[in-house]
């Protein structure tokens, strides 16, 4: 017989343990939720058309407040300006603002953009625990080390077209680091490994997790869970029993936090 799956190791736990287990993993899960804020960008609703959906993050530093996500969604949100179209970007509770003009810092290659908001803004954003790093720039996860992963994915986007709103769904989860490279790192997620942390069902097998872009990721340590990450990619592999979640460390931004 094979190795147990994580699912079949917890199910061996004594009832007080796994319900500790799952005290402990709920807790550090709503944390990382609670750091992320949803973005969408889409048309003005007397107009109609796509919505696009992506996650970030705030992020505080001597020099100013930072909405942090993945390059990549901003450049969709380029791409479809540059095509003609309208089109509002909205963080949070804020209102539709510009983001262009608000880059601070910006890599393609690390897939990781900062855009300036101000004190008042990060204030009124929402219910979103505002980074405040001790240390800058933060360590980079090593291979077997627990990371916490927020966002909110289009699979649990709530629209209702009568109303014309758009809710955002949040999702959380915590996840082993496989691979650490050079500004990216890895978690090869099993399915047989996942466990519930709210009793409810997972995710099923081709799920679309888009929206899930540019979300926080956290170290889990001793002392706090700093943010060291923007998720950038999930995807799946082998019939959906493995799924790949990357996401760009946060140690080459080159951003001075004091200036």
């Amino acid at each position: 017989m094979g190795e147990l799956s994580g699912a079949q190791q917890f199910q061996q736990l004594s009832f007080e343990d796994q319900a500790r287990y799952i005290a402990i993993n709920q807790q550090m899960a709503r944390f990382a939720r609670d750091h992320a804020v949803p973005i969408i960008f889409a048309p003005p609703r007397s107009r109609g058309g796509k919505i696009n959906g992506a996650s970030g993050s705030v992020l505080q530093l001597g020099s100013g407040t930072f909405i942090v996500t993945a390059s990549h969604v901003l450049e969709g949100y380029e791409t479809r300006i540059q095509a003609g179209e309208v089109l509002n970007w909205q963080v949070g509770d804020l209102p539709p603002f510009e983001p262009i003009p608000r880059i601070a810092w910006r890599s393609r290659d690390l897939d990781i953009v900062l855009l300036r908001i101000t004190a008042d803004e990060a204030r009124s954003i929402g219910p979103c625990i505002i980074s405040a790093p001790p240390k800058w720039p933060p360590v980079t996860p090593q291979e077997g080390q627990l990371v916490l992963v927020g966002g909110y994915p289009k699979a649990l986007r709530d629209e209702d077209i009568q109303a014309g709103s758009i809710g955002a769904g949040p999702y959380s989860a915590v996840f082993k680091v496989t691979a650490a490279g050079e500004g990216c790192c890895k978690c090869v997620i099993e399915r047989r490994d996942l466990i519930s942390f709210d009793g409810g069902p997972l995710p099923p097998p081709g799920t679309d997790m888009g929206g899930l872009s540019g979300g926080p990721v956290l170290l889990v340590d001793a002392i706090n869970h700093p943010l060291v990450g923007v998720v950038t990619d999930r995807c799946e592999m082998s019939f959906a029993e493995f799924e790949i979640l990357k996401f760009a460390t946060l140690a080459d931004v080159q951003i001075d936090p004091n200036a």
